[in-house]
């Protein structure tokens, strides 16, 4: 399965509106996509953007979730795509350039663009 970044994005800020004490499990996401999100929520947790436990079963594709809270990471890499116009950007910049963008690229781009937002 390919990564999926607005996925990625769509679990994090779900996981930022969790109140304290809550936790975000699959029954918080469509049935149809279940494998899509639980491949996405590994990449979060082994990246350490998100603080997750995790239960895999025998002959499903799917895992069982519960993602507590982001990370400090987390939060950080959030605020930096969390702006749907930043977003839009970001993804028009990878689209122009017919690249992929890696995690700490993607990233960077995202900083780039909220500072020349805020100069």
């Amino acid at each position: 399965m390919k990564r999926n970044w607005d996925t990625i994005r769509e679990i994090l800020i779900k996981t930022e509106e969790l109140p304290v004490g809550s936790d975000l499990s699959p029954s918080d996401f469509d049935n149809e996509r279940l494998d899509e999100i639980s491949y996405h929520v590994r990449l979060l947790e082994e990246s350490g953007l998100v603080k997750a436990s995790i239960a895999e079963f025998l002959g499903d594709s799917s895992i069982h979730f519960d993602i507590e809270r982001l990370t400090w990471s987390g939060h950080e890499f959030l605020d930096a795509i969390r702006d749907d116009s930043v977003w839009k950007k970001i993804k028009k910049i990878a689209s122009e350039k017919g690249v992929s963008m890696p995690f700490d690229v993607l990233k960077g781009v995202a900083i780039t663009i909220i500072k020349n937002l805020v100069e």
